[in-house]
């Protein structure tokens, strides 16, 4: 079967699994057919057999193809996800059989997903999402020229340049490097993608437990790396998640600064403003600022499991909280922590089979947040969909729509009769298979939350090092990316008891060079996929470095909110109301950076190539006049936040910045209506 749309013919079936030929070129590059090992032999496919069973059209935008074959007395069946509005596909593998046939091992995972032709002296670059920076306490992104330095890549991404298109193929999943699961080798001249450890089970039954993949993505585009790189920002931000309230780019505050601060500062508990009164406070002062989102953190449940709200502390009951907010054009959030079930809860009378364990012995239980008791569920069972469909009562209970999901470490479950293996495999596969396959569920929860509730957004927290960061959860939801950012610990400083771990919880620009770390992400993945949090409180000059960061692209806030003083407020209120006018373009928009985080002077324009709007945000942390000139065209003169100026002269736009040391502007482009 042929499939074409504006940028690529797909020639599905035949001597390869397909082909892609991006338009308007010569040459297509051929990815071989998945190789699996069933009873000890490699699977040999027939592709006669191999055709369209199944065709239809997910939303607006995304159709899906299903394909079926044989291979070696089992089904394997292709599904493949087009899109007419972008150069790259999903696909993934299931792979069934009507008799006793079993997955094997020889040696390890025997699974090579695809492979093409390695054309030899190519530009490759592999992109690496998930680098864990102990000196930002932080992810990261970074490109590594490919195999010049390893031979077997973790990726998530392979790029290269060939002669006269780019190729980008990538898989969905997620781990901290250099934890591999899967990765691309060369082998007997070509570029493969291979299993390495937890993909499946020495003897997994194709008849009783079949075999499903993860997805992975391909496409081409005519260009070098930075142009691939943006085609592909594009389709993150609008044609790879079915669940499209995940990438809008609304504000969000959160109530867990707050929280912190008075536990240390004050030396209260860390739920005593956990409360109805204080939050109708903080709401009112929130609506005044601009929010879109307010998140009420830990502790407004009374167990966790069942998470029913605490009616000691919200007598009125979460419904009116998100009534309240409903009148102020806001939605509300809730923190949960997806593996914790109470001592108590109806959901661990349920599911006491499902406590996670390792070496033998069951977790213990222990406090969360002041609150009672849990133990740790594991995720990789069937416990999985009881926790979704509770999310999904309380979106019709108490209107919740967006959950934050915290506190989910990759590791520690070997036990088995969950999801990851029985008594007759290893401890240590039941281990990486459960690791392997808790992204995986974190992905079905939040889809089928998502599916029943279309405007949820959810939220993954991976602020802690040994978290699941990929690919796989951001075709599904959203990063948490960085809260406080690193703890004195990451520099060996000794913190007396009971003081504030916390380096960056100040007013002032530290936090900020921190916090923008995470925007190495943007040219692959637009920074609204990774929510970082800024601080509202005064002085101005702060307040401006905070607004200036938060609206390229990570818009979060938390704080203090009844101590910002009138001016402050105002202040958000009128920077986010530009910002509202022009984040669609902003969130499209593909960054231009100049300076890293700390720099003397630093630039990053987010302009919207086609409409020209936008905006441009600037940083000082040294005294001096710095003029740039700005590489985006823009629409107009702007509305400036901060202390700069533009001039033009020979057709180009010029930045003027007179600093006296730390301080930021905000240059808003086409905003106005």
């Amino acid at each position: 079967m042929i499939c074409t749309n504006p940028f690529y013919t797909l020639e599905i079936g035949g001597a390869s699994l397909f082909s892609c030929r991006p338009s308007g070129k010569n040459t297509a590059v051929p990815f071989d057919w998945p190789i699996f090992e069933i009873d000890g032999e490699k699977t040999e496919i027939a592709p006669e057999t191999f055709g369209l069973t199944d065709r239809r059209f997910l939303n607006d935008k995304i159709e899906q193809l299903t394909f079926s074959g044989e291979a070696r007395g089992c089904t394997l069946k292709l599904e493949l996800l087009i899109c007419a509005f972008t150069p790259f596909f999903r696909f993934r593998y299931f792979l069934s059989s009507n008799s006793d046939l079993r997955l094997t091992k020889s040696g390890g995972d025997s699974v090579s997903y695809f492979s093409y032709p390695d054309e030899g002296a190519v530009r490759r670059t592999e992109v690496r999402l998930s680098e864990y920076d102990q000196l930002v306490h932080s992810y990261r992104l970074r490109e590594v020229p490919a195999f010049e330095h390893e031979d077997a890549l973790m990726g998530p991404i392979l790029a290269e340049e060939r002669r006269d298109f780019s190729l980008l193929v990538a898989y969905e999943h997620g781990s901290t490097y250099p934890d591999k699961y899967l990765c691309y080798e060369k082998k007997d001249g070509k570029i493969a993608l291979c299993a390495v450890k937890g993909n499946y089970l020495h003897g997994q039954s194709l008849r009783d437990d079949p075999f499903e993949s993860i997805w992975f993505q391909a496409g081409a585009v005519d260009g070098d790396t930075d142009a691939l790189a943006r085609a592909y920002r594009e389709f993150q931000l609008e044609y790879c998640s079915l669940n499209a309230a995940s990438r809008k780019p609304y504000i969000f505050y959160n109530t867990w600064a707050y929280q912190e601060r008075n536990r240390f500062y004050n030396k209260q508990a860390y739920l005593s403003s956990m409360n109805e009164e204080r939050i109708t406070k903080e709401i009112g002062i929130a609506h005044k600022m601009g929010v879109d989102v307010f998140v009420i953190d830990t502790g407004w449940f009374s167990k966790t499991g069942d998470w029913e709200t605490n009616g000691s502390r919200f007598p009125s009951g979460m419904k009116h909280i998100a009534d309240l907010l409903k009148e102020r054009g806001m939605i509300l959030g809730l923190w949960f922590a997806p593996p914790a079930a109470a001592c108590t809860s109806e959901i661990l009378k349920k599911h006491k089979g499902n406590i996670r364990s390792a070496n033998g012995k069951t977790s213990t239980p222990g406090p969360v947040w002041e609150t009672e008791d849990s133990y740790d569920m594991c995720l990789v069972s069937d416990y999985w969909d009881d926790f979704a469909d509770r999310l999904i009562e309380l979106a019709g209970k108490t209107g919740v729509r967006y959950f934050k999901w915290d506190a989910v470490s990759m590791f520690g479950c070997d036990a088995p009769g969950h999801r990851h293996g029985g008594e007759d495999s290893s401890q240590w596969e039941r281990a990486d298979n459960y690791s392997f396959n808790l992204v995986r569920y974190l992905s079905k929860i939040a889809d089928k939350v998502c599916a029943a509730v279309p405007d949820a957004i959810v939220d993954f927290d991976v602020t802690e090092h040994g978290r699941c960061v990929g690919l796989a959860f951001l075709s599904s939801g959203k990063y948490f990316a960085v809260n406080n950012g690193p703890y004195y610990p990451n520099y060996d400083i000794t913190v007396p008891p009971d003081q504030w771990i916390n380096v960056f919880v100040n007013p002032g620009p530290a936090r900020g060079w921190v916090c923008r770390k995470t925007l190495c992400y943007d040219k692959w993945i637009p920074s609204v996929l990774f929510m970082t949090h800024y601080l509202p409180d005064d002085p101005e000059a702060s307040q401006l470095i905070n607004l200036a960061s938060l609206v390229l692209g990570q818009n979060g806030i938390w704080g203090d909110l009844p101590n910002v003083s009138d001016n402050g407020v105002a202040l958000f209120r009128a920077v986010l109301n530009e910002y509202k006018r022009v984040r669609g373009d902003v969130t499209a928009a593909d960054p231009v950076v100049y300076g890293c985080p700390g720099d003397s002077f630093e630039v990053y324009e987010k302009i919207n190539r086609k409409t020209r709007r936008g905006l441009i945000s600037v940083f000082t942390n040294a005294g001096g006049k710095y003029v740039y000139r700005v590489k985006s065209a823009v629409d107009g003169k702007p509305v400036v936040f901060g202390g700069a100026s533009i001039s033009e002269k020979d057709g180009f736009t010029y930045l003027t910045v007179q600093a006296k040391g730390p301080s930021a502007a905000i240059l808003f482009f086409g905003g106005k209506a």
